[in-house]
């Protein structure tokens, strides 16, 4: 009986997955802070299109921190669509009239924009101060990449914000039942009218298939899964898209971090008696710095042999190993 003793030093590399929620709303609209009444019209970006020089007296900073999410427009008895969620901080300043955004598909260069107009003797007023605008009526399709600009009227040059945005849907809850060796997956916040893709993967450079993928019918009330697993790894991850061409896929890793998971990886040490070989394969990325040692005596310290350093991401593998009971994989 061949008796190998194994310490194996990881150390593991992750990767984080955000779900974000999509907010609902029945109507979209344009909104300004601080009691400043504005209005929007549609716009062909056309005649903002080029710049001015500012004044010495307006600061580059007076247009900034603009934040863009997707919002799912609801009304009742009719389908869902997604529209984008854009807001900006604007300085009110007297050489400034509005702002102007607009947006672009990257995929289809269609492009929409929009005029945002502010009251005149209010704006004056609060000369100086900073007024948020939100605006969510530019619609969007899941999947489309996104060119966001926002520029002040006058267009001033150099005093502009722009983004790109990828467009997406869909949020994962689930459940582990490690008896039947099940995750059970419930999607919600995607469009009902389409069907939805949701599989089991192993997370190297990219996701490798865990297991068969299953739909769910976007017309189906129910919007769950139950998928088998063989091993709760820490790369072990839900990824789901929608059934459309070119969908991103959202991905949740939710064993990653737990120190339970990563034992399971050592589980991959073998000896093959008749090639001679002691080879360890890892079943999720890691780097790993390996060699093989002798246990003393006292079993209390294992002394390096000499040329048997490894340095691998991948498979690390001994030729002609001597089967001495005594050697170890550290």
């Amino acid at each position: 009986m061949i008796s190998i003793y194994v310490q194996i030093l990881l150390i593991i590399i992750f990767w984080n997955s955000d779900c974000q929620i999509i907010p609902r709303i029945e109507e979209c609209g344009l909104s300004c802070s601080q009691g400043i009444h504005c209005k929007s019209k549609p716009s062909s970006g056309i005649f903002n299109s080029f710049c001015h020089d500012a004044p010495a007296s307006l600061s580059s900073m007076v247009l900034k921190s603009m934040k863009i999410s997707t919002v799912m427009k609801c009304v009742q008895g009719s389908q869902c669509s997604l529209h984008l969620n854009i807001k900006g901080t604007l300085s009110l300043d007297e050489n400034i009239r509005g702002l102007e955004i607009c947006s672009l598909s990257l995929d289809t260069q269609q492009s929409q924009c929009t005029n945002v107009r502010f009251a005149r003797k209010k704006s004056k007023m609060l000369n100086g101060k900073k007024v948020q605008v939100q605006f969510n009526c530019i619609e969007v399709k899941v999947a489309q990449h996104i060119y966001v600009t926002m520029k002040t009227v006058p267009n001033y040059c150099e005093v502009k914000l722009s983004q790109e945005y990828y467009v997406e849907a869909g949020k994962f809850d689930y459940n582990v039942d490690r008896a039947r060796k099940i995750i059970s997956v419930n999607v919600s916040n995607f469009l009902q009218d389409q069907d939805y893709y949701v599989r089991l993967c192993h997370k190297w450079f990219t996701c490798e298939d865990a297991g068969a993928f299953a739909v769910i019918k976007g017309k189906e009330s129910l919007k769950s899964v139950s998928l088998k697993y063989s091993q709760l790894l820490p790369c072990l991850c839900i990824e789901g898209w929608l059934a459309i061409p070119d969908a991103r896929r959202i991905q949740l890793c939710p064993f990653e971090n737990g120190k339970y998971y990563t034992k399971v990886l050592w589980d991959n040490i073998v000896y093959n008696p008749v090639t001679q070989t002691l080879a360890w394969e890892p079943a999720c990325p890691v780097l790993v710095m390996v060699n093989l040692c002798r246990l003393t005596k006292s079993n209390n310290h294992c002394e390096d042999i000499q040329n048997s350093s490894k340095n691998s991401s991948e498979k690390v593998k001994y030729s002609r190993v001597d089967t001495h009971p005594r050697l170890c994989m550290k």
